[in-house]
């Protein structure tokens, strides 16, 4: 299942930095996080995540240290293919 993870960022996320990226790496790397962007404001993030259930994808977002310290928040929504026409 795909999942989208859009962020708010509640405090400035600038300290975690090298925490956010080696996490994101690490998720990357284990085929959980397929893309990664950041919103042209910095308010926040995008992230695709490839997970087995809606359980998996808030673990991972909960396990990145933005989210562990309380500076930002992420709302996930289920994706689906588009339907082709037969």
């Amino acid at each position: 299942m795909k999942f989208l993870a859009i962020s708010t960022n509640l405090a400035d996320p600038t300290p975690h930095i090298p925490a956010e990226i080696a996490r994101t790496t690490e998720l990357m790397e284990a085929g959980v996080l397929e893309q990664a962007l950041l919103k042209a404001d910095r308010s926040g993030a995008v992230l695709v995540l490839d997970v087995p259930d809606a359980a998996t994808a808030q673990a991972a977002v909960n396990s990145l240290p933005l989210v562990r310290h309380g500076i930002t928040r992420f709302d996930l929504t289920e994706l689906m293919e588009v339907p082709h026409a037969a």
